[in-house]
């Protein structure tokens, strides 16, 4: 139990690290900050339901385009 607890948390930092290197490079103005804390310990927490978003939208994106 403690062992998924600490791999669910590696990968919640992972995302986080990513997903504000992300921002950082491909956004403009306030979206282009670095995270707060509140906010990485948030992205950190529920990365699954924010991973789904980021896909859904990458997505959808995509398909507009077509």
């Amino acid at each position: 139990m403690i062992f998924q607890a600490l791999i669910y948390f590696l990968i919640g930092i992972m995302w986080t690290e990513w997903l504000e290197y992300f921002c950082m490079r491909n956004l403009d103005g306030k979206l282009a900050n670095p995270f707060s804390n509140k906010e990485k310990f948030l992205q950190a927490i529920l990365w699954p339901v924010f991973v789904g978003i980021f896909i859904f939208n990458f997505l959808d994106d995509i398909f507009k385009k077509l």
